[in-house]
């Protein structure tokens, strides 16, 4: 019998498509983007990505040239089935336009937003930049998006039986008072709540910098999440709730927020978040022009491996965690999921490695699973 027959055999076919996409991207793609500014390559990047899988044909295309799928890479995380653990990170979709086209390429999962109560510009432009000598990106962005009523009239477009499992970032508005917190986080949580299968809330302003720190952001994060949680026990589907760590936190931070997750009926944990301490990463003179941003791409994997271990074992290794943070190849993928992740997001990995990105990582775990 030929061995490449079978349920799976269609989807090896596009391996060498799969190969010769990626080779092109690096080789005279990557190249010719980086000739302009970073946010208008990215914008340009996902509306031709838009463009192209908007109809069934574009969106078959781009699943056969692209995605890798396997039984062996499927698993079911938080009550939730993924095809694969390979997700599209918070940023990538900021207004739940492209989900679609991005399950297309291969991934398992996609989280929408950051999702605001109302619509945000961002901060004043330019406000990314590449470092390309380390394959990273920073940025001040500002959460930028299109807002909840936006947000949802593109995710009521998703098709019956899309196997793409979509997620929600959320956090309250920029001009948000403290006190006004708890509604805020709400405003976007109770509409959004039957068209995504998770959420992920966005607690790191409210937490803030280690110096700033007090008692108090715990009391203020639990305050929130309880708001979250009473309206989630009054619907007929349950939608797990995530916490998102930040990478530039503090033990005691850290140690709260699993005691929070220990301590309530919280789901898990997202394990980083981009970093404002870039260490090495910054020559001199990009510290100027690039004050104020975040840092992400492969100076963060070290520090996302070392959080995921630590949240894990404090937590006995009992609930979920999505690790996040430095991830550009499968090898990277399978560091996160060894320290002890369930599933792995990736954002500037699409800017380097491009569009191949999660077809060819899935396909390359695959390949390690069966060699085991």
């Amino acid at each position: 019998m030929c061995p490449n027959r079978g349920k799976w055999a269609h989807f090896r076919r596009p391996a060498t498509i799969q190969f010769h996409t990626m080779s092109l991207y690096t080789r005279l793609v990557r190249p010719l983007l980086f000739l302009f500014p970073a946010e208008r390559v990215r914008n340009f990047s996902l509306r031709t990505l838009r463009v192209v899988g908007r109809t069934v044909v574009g969106e078959w295309l781009l699943s056969h040239i692209y995605a890798y799928r396997h039984p062996s890479l499927e698993r079911e995380v938080f009550g939730v089935r993924f095809r694969n653990p390979i997700g599209a990170a918070a940023g990538i979709d900021r207004d739940a336009t492209i989900y679609r086209q991005l399950g297309a390429l291969g991934f398992g999962f996609v989280e929408i937003g950051t999702i605001t109560p109302k619509p945000q510009t961002g901060a004043i432009r330019p406000r990314m930049f590449r470092l390309p000598r380390q394959k990273a990106i920073a940025h001040r962005m500002g959460q930028p998006n299109c807002g909840i009523e936006k947000a949802i009239d593109h995710l009521r477009r998703r098709a019956h039986g899309q196997k793409v499992v979509v997620g929600a970032n959320i956090a309250p508005g920029s001009q948000c008072a403290p006190e006004d917190t708890p509604k805020e986080y709400l405003r976007t949580f109770r509409p959004l709540y039957q068209y995504v299968e998770y959420f992920t809330v966005n607690v790191a302003s409210l937490v803030g910098a280690p110096e700033s720190y007090t008692p108090a952001n715990k009391a203020l994060v639990e305050e929130v999440l309880e708001g979250l949680f009473d309206f989630r026990r009054g619907q007929n589907d349950y939608r797990p709730i995530l916490l998102k760590i930040s990478p530039d936190w503090s033990n005691q931070q850290i140690d709260d927020m699993v005691s929070i997750l220990i301590d309530t009926p919280l789901d898990g944990l997202v394990v980083s978040d981009c970093s404002q301490q870039f260490g090495t990463a910054l020559s001199e003179r990009n510290r100027g022009r690039m004050a104020g941003c975040v840092l992400s791409g492969p100076p963060l994997l070290d520090r996302t491996e070392e959080l995921i271990r630590y949240v894990c074992s404090k937590m006995d290794y009992s609930y979920p965690v999505i690790g996040v943070g430095g991830v550009m190849s499968a090898e990277d993928c399978q560091r996160l999921l060894d320290a002890g992740a369930s599933l792995v997001q990736c954002y500037t990995a699409m800017v380097y490695e491009g569009p191949a990105f999660p077809g060819r990582t899935c396909r390359a775990l695959a390949q390690n699973k069966n060699k085991n």
